[in-house]
């Protein structure tokens, strides 16, 4: 009897494994991982990213994994700031195929920087602006003029004054936050005579967040004119984590990228996203990341320049 009974036990189960089985596709619990957490810029997309490598280089190791992360994230344009060896950014710039890259001279020391992609990418032009503006102006911001197949686009990178108490002292102009609303003055008057109908975007290590109540936000130069500018990475900075901010050591998004509304709807593509880079996942742990290559993470947003054109 415990035999024949085991062997209906059998058959029951065989016969249900095969009616649940074979109906159709099993579907799985979670979603599958990306097989490279790196990869950010697709085919069809205008790619660019925004990265702080922190005194840049901090050792010829670094440079070298530098070297094998940036193909891997297949974007079009990296703006790049704290580079401190000019020579060692060629150097980078020649250890990455199909890459080249411009570099400023404004400043002997935390330079601004560019990479692109010859592939996808023409520059027209690159130049400073701003130059010798210290006390708004740290570091001149860089100008890229450039065409992604053949769709012309105006990049200007920047590093703004760095520290400050959250408190904008207006009898002090010296004063952190009073000089990154200054620039951020001088950036929209510039993007006024100079770029009024042209796709622009600002971009870099600003150094202040965006999501600040009115009477210390140093942005309301382009906060205030919704119709004209959208920061890209706003959805990061209102809901901060530290899986999604650019400096999580302080759980801190301080790197940014502004677009104007010429770029609006290459923004509202199904497929158009602003979000960090996790290359400290790449590395394993933040620590290594942070000791090999930078305090920052890279930003990037993703722009389908053709979508909403008739």
């Amino acid at each position: 009897m415990k035999i024949k009974n085991k062997y209906i036990v059998l058959c029951v189960l065989a016969i249900t494994s095969l009616f649940f089985g074979g109906c159709g596709r099993n579907i799985p619990l979670t979603p599958p991982l990306e097989q490279n957490v790196l990869r950010f810029g697709t085919d069809a997309s205008f790619d660019v990213v925004t990265w702080n490598l922190q005194t840049f280089p901090l050792s010829q190791a670094s440079m070298e994994t530098i070297a094998q992360i940036i193909p891997q994230l297949e974007v079009d344009v990296i703006a790049l700031q704290e580079i401190m060896d000019y020579n060692a950014f060629h150097e980078l710039v020649g250890m990455i195929p199909h890459y080249e890259g411009y570099i400023y001279n404004a400043t002997n020391s935390y330079r601004l920087a560019y990479l692109y992609d010859t592939r996808t990418v023409e520059v027209q032009n690159a130049y400073t602006i701003y130059t010798g503006q210290t006390h708004p102006f740290p570091r001149a911001p860089y100008v890229l003029e450039c065409s992604f197949k053949g769709t012309p686009v105006i990049l200007i990178n920047n590093h703004l004054k760095a520290f400050g108490d959250n408190y904008i002292d207006e009898d002090d102009p010296w004063d952190e936050e009073y000089r990154r609303r200054l620039a951020c003055q001088l950036l929209d008057q510039y993007i006024v005579e100079h770029f009024p109908n042209d796709r622009v975007m600002v971009l870099g290590d600003m150094n202040d967040q965006i999501a600040e109540p009115r009477e210390y936000n140093v942005f309301l130069s382009f906060l205030d004119k919704p119709d004209e500018y959208r920061f890209a990475d706003m959805d990061i900075a209102l809901k901060p984590t530290y899986n999604n901010v650019s400096y999580p050591t302080y759980l801190s998004h301080i790197d940014h990228i502004l677009i104007t509304n010429e770029l609006f709807e290459a923004f509202e593509a199904p497929d158009a996203v602003c979000r960090v880079i996790r290359v400290d996942e790449y590395m394993g742990t933040w620590q290594n990341y942070a000791n090999k290559v930078s305090d920052h993470r890279p930003l990037g947003v993703r722009l389908y320049l053709d979508y909403g054109r008739k």
